[in-house]
């Protein structure tokens, strides 16, 4: 039986199963080995992940973590914004610098897709990425142009309460971001345009004004 709801996303909900797991479940159905094979290989290199318990069907049995998100830190004033921009750029570079999985395209690396304050959790240990379902071999200016077109949608949405503060981390991100997160921008666009299951309307309507406010950063 789960216990109580202690996390609602985009696409799946977080349940405490006691004081050191959580089942993180899908609402939508969906097969969790190759996420869960994903985040124990990463586990194994040494990068930051939740370790898995259990994996099976849409659902997950996961380390629970202590600690906020980056962006509840933030909120909160108990994380600057150089200081997360630095974790962020820190994340993507040691993600992009291990091996990929045997069989990846020869050049790739491992990226994230979604890699951004929401999915990072300032923990005991240091920050911790979760949300692995979108992990493949792939290009590293992707995912780091990913995150900081999602960085930018928030600072361009001057209704979202944390417009200001992204704004910051966004400029913040560029000054210190791994390899060259405008370069493939125009691809970037792209990627995050077709992602109509989890994203709004609105959201989708600010991508072209918040790709600008990167190339207006990044100059």
């Amino acid at each position: 039986m789960t216990g109580p709801l202690l996390a609602a996303g985009r696409e799946a909900d977080v349940y405490a199963l006691d004081d050191r797991r959580v089942l993180r479940r899908y609402r939508r159905d969906v097969d969790v080995t190759g996420e869960a094979d994903a985040m124990r290989y990463l586990a194994g290199l040494g990068y930051p992940v939740p370790a898995v318990h259990e994996a099976t069907g849409r659902d997950m049995v996961l380390e629970r973590l202590d600690g906020p998100t980056m962006a509840q830190a933030l909120f909160a004033a108990e994380l600057g914004l150089e200081e997360a921009a630095a974790h962020l750029a820190d994340l993507l570079s040691r993600l992009h610098d291990l091996p990929p999985w045997p069989g990846a395209p020869a050049g790739s690396a491992l990226v994230h897709l979604d890699l951004h304050p929401e999915n990072v959790l300032m923990t005991a240990r240091g920050p911790v990425v979760i949300d692995w379902c979108n992990v493949r071999p792939g290009e590293p200016d992707l995912d780091t142009g990913l995150t900081a077109l999602i960085l930018a949608q928030v600072a361009v949405d001057h209704e979202h309460e944390w417009s200001a503060a992204a704004d910051g981390l966004l400029a913040a991100f560029l000054r210190v971001a791994p390899g060259a997160p405008a370069r493939l921008l125009d691809d970037v666009v792209r990627h995050r345009g077709r992602q109509l299951d989890t994203l709004t309307p609105a959201e989708i309507g600010l991508i072209g004004t918040a790709a600008e406010r990167i190339r207006a950063c990044a100059r």
